[in-house]
Formats: C-alpha cells, sequence, structure tokens
C-alpha cells in the first residue's frame, strides 16, 4: 500500500465518522424538537384547564359573596327552603324530571 492510499483511506474515514455525527446531531435534535413540541402542549393544556377551574372557583365565591351581602328579608328565606329544604308553598305545581 502506498503513503498516499494509507492517508486516502484516513480521510475517507475520517468524513464517514464526520458525516455520521451530523446525522446523529440532526436525529437528537429532531427528537428533542418533538419532545420539547409535547411537553409544551402538555403544560399548555394543564394550564387551560386550570384556568377553568380558577374561573369555576371566582364563580362560586362570586355566588357565595352574593349570599352573606343578602338581607335576610322573606325571599332570602323562601330561596333557602327552596334549595337546601326542598320546601314549596301549597298551591305550586312541581314537576320531576330525570335530569338531576
Amino acid at each position: 500500500m502506498s503513503f498516499e492510499g494509507y492517508f486516502i483511506n484516513k480521510k475517507n474515514v475520517m468524513y464517514s465518522l464526520v458525516k455520521a455525527f451530523i446525522v446523529l446531531l440532526f436525529v437528537f435534535a429532531v427528537v428533542f424538537f418533538l419532545w420539547s413540541v409535547m411537553k409544551y402542549n402538555k403544560i399548555k393544556e394543564e394550564a387551560a384547564e386550570k384556568e377553568a377551574y380558577i374561573e369555576q372557583l371566582r364563580d362560586e365565591n362570586e355566588e357565595l359573596k352574593y349570599l352573606v351581602e343578602m338581607p335576610l328579608d322573606d325571599n332570602y328565606k323562601i330561596r333557602i327552603a327552596r334549595e337546601k329544604l326542598g320546601m314549596c308553598f301549597p298551591d305550586e305545581i312541581i314537576y320531576y324530571t330525570d335530569l338531576d
């Protein structure tokens, strides 16, 4: 084997190693990008769920504030009797559904 052939083969091996490294780097970059996108979507979905939960708690909080600030008049007593105790007036017509 000639002296030139020895270096040419070494260059080919070196180029092959560089190409393999670049390909592996590209594959790693693609995998990392896909993993990051999936993680971002998961975090975004969790944030949306938590925002909906916060909105629900705000609504409940507003309703409770309304109940606390409401005066203890006859309408309040009637509403509590209907909601909490299931009571009604004698002349009312009651409809039952299976929705509850």
